[in-house]
């Protein structure tokens, strides 16, 4: 009788000590949702983020806490040479994201063709700078915004002109990224676009304006009749997979690039030097690689990515992406895979 009196007390604890753990976990999972609400709102009111209606809320609360999960769990991880961050997407699925905000096509007649520039020795390599960055020279206009129109190729090869159209004359004039978009029959918000083809608009048509006389509308509309505010005679395509060659190119002027830029990790990049094990070479996104340099503890190099989300995603608008990756010829995000640079008229 004495044991089975014992039991029963036995029992009756540990069904109080396990009640006990469901509340402690029930409350800490109050808790948790209530500070994930709490930081939900506060990304609202920091990015003037509102919803139609609660349904709408709810539905996007889930998506940002599934996304903002990711980044803390990146960020605890501690063993990356970059963070995350919440930023204007942080409410959106990668594949919403994707879908609004790339817009790559490379040009498969053009990709896989022999560049005309060969590659550089390794003594050739040692002579070029150990960093180079644009912005210092004043050949970078501010980050810009293509917002939810997927013409990421326009913002790519205008700051490309942007940047030698400085290095040359001394003038640094933001150029028309909407005069490409409507004119260059080159895809349009949804259709994507190659780098080369808007080049070969720019050099046909005689050039492209200023963003002051065309100003960026974030949809395609109707060609417009306009001036010329810079000139290019054409473009240059650098080796493909020669990250050296890329170095060469971006030691005389900014160069557009193809990368990945798709994936949730990218989504989400926040400061740090962003690495190829965290991206793929599917060439989906467009941006301009406008320098490169060393990590002061010598972690690695990394180049310098002029993005066109505006200034509230990455390093104000800018990632800083890993340079001389090993094992891949193909650079991180695949960005050695599709280079080219603009010439100047004669």
């Amino acid at each position: 009788m004495a044991r089975s009196k014992l039991q029963v007390m036995a029992a009756a604890l540990l069904l109080l000590v396990a009640l006990s753990t469901m509340a402690k976990l029930t409350t800490a999972t109050r808790a948790g949702a209530a500070t994930m609400e709490a930081r939900h709102n506060k990304w609202m009111a920091e990015h003037g983020r509102t919803y139609k209606d609660a349904a709408e809320k709810a539905r996007r609360f889930r998506v940002f806490k599934a996304n903002v999960d990711l980044i803390d769990r990146s960020n605890a991880a501690g063993n990356k040479r970059y963070r995350l961050a919440t930023n204007r997407f942080t409410d959106l699925t990668n594949a919403e994201f994707a879908a609004m905000y790339t817009g790559y096509s490379p040009n498969p007649n053009t990709m896989y063709a022999a560049a005309n520039a060969t590659r550089l020795s390794s003594e050739e390599e040692d002579q070029l700078p150990a960093e180079v960055d644009w912005r210092q020279q004043g050949a970078v206009t501010g980050v810009k915004n293509q917002r939810s129109c997927g013409c990421c190729w326009a913002f790519s090869t205008v700051a490309a002109v942007e940047g030698i159209h400085q290095i040359t004359t001394g003038e640094l004039v933001s150029l028309s990224e909407q005069q490409l978009l409507d004119c260059s029959n080159n895809g349009g918000c949804t259709t994507g676009g190659s780098l080369e083809k808007a080049f070969q608009y720019m050099a046909n048509s005689g050039g492209v304006t200023t963003e002051a006389d065309y100003p960026y509308q974030a949809t395609q509309g109707t060609c417009q009749s306009s001036g010329v505010a810079a000139t290019i005679s054409g473009y240059q395509r650098v080796n493909r997979n020669d990250e050296g060659a890329l170095a060469a190119a971006v030691a005389s002027q900014p160069v557009s690039v193809g990368i990945e830029g798709s994936g949730p990790m990218f989504q989400h990049y926040g400061s740090g030097v962003f690495t190829a094990d965290s991206c793929g070479t599917r060439l989906d996104h467009a941006v301009a690689v406008v320098g490169y340099g060393e990590e002061a503890d010598g972690s690695g190099g990394y180049w310098i990515i002029k993005n066109s989300w505006g200034t509230t995603w990455g390093e104000a608008g800018y990632m800083k992406l890993e340079k001389d990756v090993a094992y891949s010829s193909q650079g991180a995000c695949g960005l050695a895979m599709d280079p080219s640079y603009p010439l100047l008229s004669a």
